[in-house]
């Protein structure tokens, strides 16, 4: 009667561990699945950041006195006051 009690303790412990073990194993890869979604968020926000510093220096241009010349002039056709312009009608 002592060795059936002894086995059916043995039985659980075991049934315990392996259980323990499946959710350790699952836990692991729920785990690497987050650190590689992290990954994959930390390098877009990455991306997203250089491409905002490029806005930032884009808005800088546009915002400077060259730009909105340069744009009167080649997209408006607009010239300052007692300026000549010439035009090359050779080509």
């Amino acid at each position: 009667m002592k060795k059936s009690k002894v086995s059916i303790g043995i039985f659980i412990l075991l049934v315990i561990f392996l259980y323990l073990s499946y959710i350790a194993v699952n836990q692991q890869k729920l785990i690497n699945a987050k650190n590689l979604e992290l990954n994959r968020l930390e390098d877009k926000i990455a991306e997203e950041m250089k491409i905002n510093e490029e806005l930032k220096k884009q808005n800088e241009m546009i915002e400077s006195d060259e730009y909105i010349e340069r744009i009167a002039r080649e997209k408006l056709g607009m010239v300052r006051k007692n300026e000549r312009v010439y035009v090359d009608i050779g080509n």
